[in-house]
């Protein structure tokens, strides 16, 4: 899953799927590089992957597998030797990734690019630490880092910070992120074992050839937190929903796809509560919403309004929402009313609420 992270992040600069090969199928090519770690120091007898995508997108390729592997020299040198016909599917340019291999600490780096030359020699590959720390607070952590400027010289510093369980699935996401990064306890609940890791992306041009390079840095162990949600173990409610719920089990790696025409999701608190903070975690919907709200019933027949999760027209995968109920309630739920019929509830990892 972090490297579909990477995936995501490194393809901006390569989202259009339909541009034409200038290279023939019989022409000879040449790929080459250099792979170095942070400092510089050549990085040798590292296996670096290619992957290939069916087009000039790597946007939606399926990256399981790597086309084919080379290892780097004693200096960190790469080279590969391919004929045009691998560069192309039919008269597209096939986009190419080369990865470096993933350090135990977690860090690696990735290079985006199309061949549409002979001779195609990519910009230094260089990992990316990040420096991470993190530091506990009276309610929360703190994760530092420095930023790929600091290191590299060069780079949009818009990172985006990632927390992981021993789950493969992100737990949180922080995007846009400037060090240091704050993280409440409901973030973080009683977790074990979460980690934290950053990705930032920039462009270079290197002879002609504009390559991605997407870093992901070093992980780092954030201490243990213990709030637990009221919400921890309690049953919920939606097509086909499993027992123990899923939803509201503590796995905050965990996700549910919901079936199709699921528009409403909601839990039975095992006592009344006031809740004032909710937490969702992979949520997602499919089409466009006219109202998408948190909602609290001591009944289950009258519904007062909690919160509103449309943010403009879109919806955030992970939020941290305050809630306005001031009266206990035994039910939450969320609840969409799409624009148009296909809209739905696409997927929901968890919802945890709490009282303070």
């Amino acid at each position: 899953m972090r490297w579909m992270r990477t995936l995501t992040l490194g393809v901006l600069a390569m989202s259009g799927g339909c541009t034409e090969s200038k290279v023939a199928e019989d022409q000879d090519i040449v790929l080459s590089g250099r792979l170095v770690d942070e400092a510089g120091a050549p990085l040798s007898d590292a296996l670096l992957k290619l992957y290939r995508s069916e087009n000039s997108s790597c946007a939606f390729a399926a990256f399981s597998a790597s086309w084919r592997s080379v290892k780097t020299r004693s200096d960190g040198t790469f080279e590969v030797d391919l004929l045009g016909a691998d560069t192309r599917n039919g008269s597209i340019a096939r986009c190419f990734v080369a990865r470096s291999p993933e350090q135990s600490q977690g860090r690696r780096v990735s290079a985006f690019f199309l061949i549409q030359q002979s001779e195609v020699a990519l910009p230094v590959v260089q990992e990316w630490t990040g420096t991470l720390t993190a530091t506990a607070q009276a309610q929360g952590v703190s994760v530092g880092f420095r930023p790929l400027s600091a290191t590299h010289g060069a780079g949009s510093d818009e990172h985006v910070l990632y927390l992981h369980p021993s789950s493969a699935r992100e737990a949180w996401q922080v995007l846009k992120a400037t060090s240091p990064v704050h993280l409440s306890d409901y973030v973080l609940e009683d977790a074990e074992g979460l980690k934290a890791s950053l990705i930032t992306t920039r462009d270079v041009n290197a002879g002609g050839v504009t390559v991605g390079l997407t870093y992901s840095s070093d992980d780092v162990v954030l201490p243990r937190r213990a709030l637990v949600p009221a919400s921890r173990g309690a049953a919920c409610t939606y097509l086909n929903a499993e027992t123990p719920c899923r939803v509201t089990n503590g796995d905050l790696g965990g996700i549910v796809l919901f079936q199709e025409g699921v528009r409403e999701v909601a839990v039975q608190l095992s006592r009344p509560v006031v809740p004032r903070k909710a937490v969702l975690r992979n949520f997602g919907v499919t089409g466009t919403m006219s109202e998408l709200v948190l909602e609290g019933s001591a009944d289950g027949a009258q519904w007062m309004p909690l919160a509103n999760l449309l943010n403009g027209s879109s919806v955030q995968s992970f939020m941290e929402v305050d809630l306005t109920g001031t009266t206990p309630v035994s039910q939450v739920r969320v609840r969409a009313t799409p624009q148009e019929a296909v809209g739905a509830l696409r997927s929901l990892g968890q919802l945890s609420l709490f009282e303070e």
